[in-house]
């Protein structure tokens, strides 16, 4: 394992397998981030089954993770780079990636 320490920040893609930003985390050590900014959804803020959806599917990650060895850090927030950034000086991180997101929500 190397020295890199590097944070997969989970969006909108919430799977372990086939994943673009967690297979570019390999080399080094892993901290898989989930932050939440309620306002960020604007008027597509997901109703009472959306919310029940996303938190059964971060519980379900977070499980999936920790069979590799990292669990999931959830951060609900007022700022979305606040909270990376955050994370970025606390880990002293070398690598930030994500998965690319696709249209409009």
């Amino acid at each position: 394992m190397g020295s890199n320490r590097t944070i997969v920040w989970f969006r909108r893609d919430l799977r372990i397998e086939n994943n673009p930003a967690l297979a570019a985390a390999r080399d080094g050590s892993v901290f898989p981030v989930f932050i939440w900014w309620p306002k960020e959804e604007g008027q597509f803020y997901p109703g009472r089954v959306s919310r029940w959806w996303l938190k059964q599917s971060l519980a379900h990650l977070d499980q999936s993770l920790k069979s590799l060895g990292a669990g999931l850090v959830l951060i609900k927030t007022d700022s979305t780079l606040a909270a990376l950034l955050e994370c970025i000086n606390v880990i002293q991180t070398t690598k930030v990636v994500f998965n690319h997101l696709y249209g409009e929500v």
